[in-house]
């Protein structure tokens, strides 16, 4: 049987399946999710925005699921961690690559140049699917340039000052009066 080109596509058979195949296509939906535990708020966007540089890369592996968790950990919480999985030559991150999980010291986000080493240098471990440093630091190089372009490290705003504090702000210095 034929249809004309029009007429398929109008068939009230076909537009639940052609609905569907949109909805289901692997291109279609983001096949990789971020989930960021621990850190504060502007820890956490540093960490997602250069964990979205990597997206792409990251979806085009094989499986279906490349769901990845970011754990931020406080130093000795992190040292602890660490020592459980055995990783005892890292200081600041590792990364368990079966899990699609990886950790982080809050140590990490001092400046903006250890963030963009040690993140994208363990994405780079993801990307390449490989636990040796020299082929997660070829990838990592990527990220970082693309990082360093569109990622920076957030201003936290000061707590607010109490108002004992504005007025000894306000006094002028002793022995300048």
């Amino acid at each position: 049987m034929t249809y004309p080109p029009g007429r398929f596509l109008r068939s009230k058979l076909l537009k639940p399946i052609f609905l569907a195949g949109c909805i289901f296509s692997a291109g279609l939906l983001p096949a990789q999710n971020l989930i960021v535990i621990g850190g504060t708020a502007a820890e956490r966007q540093l960490a997602r925005c250069i964990e979205q540089i990597a997206v792409e890369d990251l979806n085009r592996l094989p499986g279906p699921d490349h769901s990845m968790t970011i754990v931020i950990l406080e130093r000795e919480k992190f040292l602890q961690v660490r020592n459980s999985f055995g990783a005892y030559r890292t200081k600041l991150a590792f990364s368990n690559l079966a899990a699609w999980r990886m950790y982080l010291s809050s140590d990490v986000f001092r400046d903006m140049d250890e963030a963009l080493r040690c993140i994208p240098h363990e994405l780079g471990h993801f990307e390449t699917r490989s636990k040796w440093e020299n082929h997660a630091e070829i990838a990592a190089g990527i990220i970082r340039k693309r990082a360093l372009e569109l990622c920076a490290m957030p201003e936290v705003a000061a707590p607010p000052q109490s108002m004992s504090a504005q007025a000894k702000s306000l006094r002028t210095p002793a022995g300048t009066e």
